[in-house]
């Protein structure tokens, strides 16, 4: 493993912390060490366990099994994307959306635990603890990255082809990868000094924003009077556009990426400040 880089005890003052350059630089020194984490934490997943890296795959196609039976067979739902969508082709759009959007959620609600789970590092060395938050993004982007590989094989199979725009993926989840490490940062933070912060953070995200993002439904779908919220979520035009771009050959709205793009970089920069500010009061808590 790469060495780690000793840091001052002084403390960084909040305008350089609040200085973009100054989180650009300090992820780029420890760029090897997050990636090294990362690896670490995509293995632990399966250590020891019979199928290995095959749970990679058998994880998302279990989820895909089970929303395809309930929300496909039992409630005949359908996104309304032709009129005449199969079956097969409303399993690939729901799967598509659950794939994008599970980054998120792997990342936040993983993120309460970071500091907590890893006290040697705040109390025997001095650690650049704020990498744990992107080696765990890292590790969320892996094996997500089986669950795109199914989806592209299914649109390439009930579709006809994958689309050109597919391309364009890393654009659209560019904004939900600066919102996921702001919140995870903040939160993975708050966690140190408020335990209960877990408990929230699951079931906003697992439960609650889950099913307030388009994932089983299309916003146009929803009354007229609820749409704004539906649009006002943040992860709309991540898990819209990757649909677009992945699934469909339609151009993502360019225009809501930008705003929560916007929105990502500003908790990202943040939440990168609140973290570096407030661990100097892990070793008095853990």
């Amino acid at each position: 493993m790469s060495s780690v880089v000793v840091h001052s005890a002084r403390p960084t003052p909040l305008p350089a912390l609040l200085n973009p350059g100054h989180l650009v630089g300090s992820l780029w020194r420890h760029r090897d060490l997050a990636w090294q984490f990362a690896v670490r934490y995509f293995q632990a997943r399966y250590k020891g366990t019979y199928l290995g890296i095959g749970w990679a795959l058998a994880v998302p196609l279990l989820m895909l099994a089970v929303y395809t039976l309930v929300f496909n067979f039992i409630f005949q739902a359908r996104l309304g994307v032709s009129a005449d969508e199969t079956r097969s082709q409303f399993a690939v759009l729901l799967f598509c959306g659950i794939t994008i959007y599970g980054i998120f959620s792997e990342t936040v609600t993983r993120s309460t635990s970071l500091v907590l789970d890893n006290p040697n590092y705040v109390k025997k060395v001095v650690f650049p603890l704020e990498i744990l938050a992107v080696s765990s993004l890292v590790s969320a982007v892996i094996f997500s990255g089986f669950g795109i590989a199914l989806v592209l094989l299914g649109t390439w199979w009930f579709f006809g082809g994958v689309p050109w725009t597919a391309v364009l993926l890393p654009l659209v989840l560019v904004p939900m990868l600066a919102l996921s490490l702001g919140l995870s940062w903040f939160f993975s933070s708050l966690a140190v000094f408020v335990r209960d912060v877990g408990n929230v953070v699951s079931i906003f995200v697992s439960q609650l924003l889950f099913f307030l993002t388009p994932i089983f439904y299309r916003v146009e779908s929803l009354p007229e009077e609820w749409r704004w919220v539906a649009r006002a979520n943040p992860m709309t035009p991540v898990v819209e556009g990757a649909r677009n771009v992945l699934v469909l050959g339609r151009l993502p709205d360019w225009q809501a990426l930008g705003v929560t793009m916007v929105v990502g970089l500003l908790v990202m920069q943040f939440g990168y400040a609140w973290f570096i500010k407030s661990k100097r009061g892990f070793s008095d808590v853990l």
